[in-house]
């Protein structure tokens, strides 16, 4: 098993907790940014928090092609104008993803997310979100540790780069949401 836990923290500026914990969750906005994705399938809706889905990635030369079947939880911590929010992306069995030819990884996520207002709470300019991201994945089949590691420091900040960024544009002219 080659699972190392990684840490990412970043801040990003005009987007809510909410908001951002919403681009990371929904499937249908992952799909815009995340290119690490080659198709995403919603197994079960367990509730408007929680939901299984079986993910292809696209193939990271030399390596296997890899696939992952996983329960995603969002939640809302806390009560306020502002509460904070979190999303826990855990691998799991599921029926509607039988094993198949692809390489199985599993992962333990937690996008953590905390609103910061420094003003005016309606205007977008004066919030800014604190993201903590925790990752262990653990890729399934044969990896050179090395080779994960390599892996982990160039997809990393490209994910943190491309949500962030994604999350900006994506919400700059619409109402603010918390």
């Amino acid at each position: 098993e080659v699972s190392d836990i990684n840490i990412a923290v970043a801040v990003v500026d005009g987007v809510t907790a909410g908001e951002m914990v919403k681009v990371f969750h929904s499937q249908d906005l992952k799909m815009k940014w995340d290119l690490s994705i080659e198709k995403s399938t919603l197994l079960e809706d367990k509730d408007e928090l929680c939901s299984v889905y079986h993910q292809i990635q696209k193939r990271i030369w030399p390596t296997a092609q890899r696939e992952l079947v996983y329960e995603s939880h969002k939640q809302k911590l806390g009560e306020g104008d502002s509460p904070d929010w979190v999303v826990c992306n855990v691998s799991c069995d599921h029926p509607g993803a039988a094993d198949g030819k692809l390489c199985r990884a599993k992962i333990e996520i937690v996008f953590y997310c905390q609103t910061i207002v420094s003003g005016d709470p309606s205007v977008r300019e004066n919030v800014k979100c604190k993201i903590f991201y925790s990752a262990k994945i653990d890729p399934g089949g044969w990896v050179p540790a090395a080779a994960a590691k390599a892996a982990a420091t160039t997809e990393y900040p490209k994910f943190l780069k491309s949500i962030t960024k994604f999350a900006k544009n994506h919400l700059k002219d619409t109402a603010i949401e918390y």
